[in-house]
This record gives structure tokens, sequence and C-alpha cells, in this order.
């Protein structure tokens, strides 16, 4: 198994992502992929039915592959750096593939203990921000969003409201659960109350026996107001590096129009890294 950091160019948003996929292995003792994934230029260029830019469509061509050859070589250096740095050594391996990156993150996430991805992705202001969707949403594994500064705090706050996805969210990210020293699990009543969501299993009680039968110590703790606010908050609080949560437990295209948890996490520019499954 692995980790799996989804590149998608240089940036300080994906350095950042890379600093903290290098952390989450060395905790695990376990090998980080860093993945490049572009598409075919020949394929990604449209064609108009014009004779000038079918004229065109050659130069174009080589002009976008020599554009990706160089990305995929600053992507490449910056991996060395942030892996050396880090000193993984020869758990460290980096990967340029020529596919859709959508498609390359759901075979890669398929078998990760953790597919990390920057965190703009998660707002759509990203090359890789269809990659993590379709990968959370569309083959349901589990992702990763880099905080946007790098934390080791040994902390994760879950957010628990009894919800499928909560639950598969957390049941997926417990290879990296183990790796905290202290679970905070953060629940508001009023949310509970909203979702209807009253059976005896969504009492924090129960999950709380849950990880306690892993092994992993844990506190209990209320908020009130608006959800992605009070986990946020609490998180702060608590000096937690990661937020393990359910995605999209209302309809996404709700979410999307009128906002909810989880797009209030996912536009949150000093969130901890987000651990999410849907």
């Amino acid at each position: 198994m692995t980790v799996t950091c989804m590149i998608g160019g240089a940036g300080p948003a994906d350095r950042a992502a890379l600093d903290y996929a290098c952390s989450l292995a060395r905790r695990l003792s376990t090998e980080l992929i860093g993945l490049c994934a572009l598409p075919d230029p020949a394929t990604a260029l449209i064609y108009a039915t014009s004779p000038y830019m079918i004229g065109v469509g050659g130069p174009a061509v080589d002009h976008l592959r020599e554009s990706q050859e160089k990305l995929i070589e600053a992507c490449a250096d910056m991996f060395s750096e942030a892996t050396a740095q880090a000193g993984l050594g020869d758990k460290a391996s980096f990967k340029s593939e020529t596919n859709m990156p959508a498609r390359a993150a759901m075979a890669a996430a398929a078998l990760s203990d953790a597919t990390v991805f920057p965190h703009p992705a998660g707002g759509g202001e990203h090359a890789l921000s269809e990659a993590f969707e379709r990968t959370m949403m569309e083959s349901a594994l589990p992702v990763i969003l880099a905080p946007a500064a790098m934390a080791e705090t040994g902390r994760a706050l879950i957010a628990w409201d009894g919800s499928p996805q909560a639950a598969r969210s957390i049941r997926l990210h417990l290879p990296i659960l183990k790796l905290m020293d202290e679970i905070i699990i953060a629940q508001n009543p009023e949310d509970m109350g909203q979702s209807k969501t009253q059976t005896a299993s969504a009492q924090p009680a129960a999950l709380a026996d849950w990880l306690m039968a892993h092994g992993l110590s844990h506190e209990i703790v209320q908020f009130g107001g608006g959800v992605a606010t009070g986990l946020m908050d609490a998180a702060k609080r608590h000096r937690c590096e990661m937020i393990v949560s359910g995605a999209y437990g209302s309809s996404r295209a709700g979410e999307m129009l009128f906002g909810g948890a989880t797009r209030g996490l996912l536009k949150a520019e000093d969130s901890p890294a987000l651990a999410l499954a849907h």
C-alpha cells in the first residue's frame, strides 16, 4: 500500500500537498508516489472545421507537448526536493503518465492508504479539481485535501452526525486515524435534529466505543451554529491537523446552490487537512 500525492503543477499549493503527503508516508512507514497525469496533446486539442485550424493543428500539438514536458520536469524537481527534505529516500518515486487526470487519480486511489490533493482542488480552482471530485463522488474512494500550511500535531477531529458518509470516511481513513495521538469527536446537536438522525449509533458514545476498540483515545465536544464554522473553530481550538468528515450528505446540487457543510469546509482557506468520503 502507498500514499499517493496527485501533482497538477509546481506551485505553492502543490508543494504544500506534497509536504503533507511526505508527512503521512513517513508516519505510515510506507511508500510515497507522486503522480502527474496529463492528457495526450493530440487528443486534448479541439479541432475546428476550418482549413486554418486543421493547418495549425500539428504545430499546436507540438507546442502543447513541449509545455507538458517542462511542467513534468518542474514537478519532478519539486518532488525530489520535498522527499529529500522529508528523508524518504528510496521510499519515494515520481511517476508521470499520459492519461486524463481523473482516470489516473481514480486508479491510484483504489490501492492507496491515502490520496492527497492540493487544497484548491476542492474548490474548483485547480487543474486537479475534476480529478478530486470524480475520485470522491464517482468512485466513492477516500480523498485528502492537504492544508495550506504544514501541521503535524497528532490530533484529528471527526465530524460525526451518524450519516453513512461520515461512517464511511472514518472507516476508510482508519490507517490515518491510527497515526493520531488523540481523536476529537465533534457533533452539533442542532444539526442532528435537522437531519432527523436519531438512532443510537448516531450518538457520539457509539463512535467512542468503536474508536476505543481500535485503541484510539478520544474526547467528545459539542458545538452550535453553522456546521462548517463550528467544525473549523473546534479544529483550531484543539489544534487538530485534520478534519475527518463525510461529504455531501445532502444533495450535492443543493449544496452547490445554497451552501452546506461540505462546501463550507472546501472553501475555507485556513482549513486543516480534510479527509473526506462520500
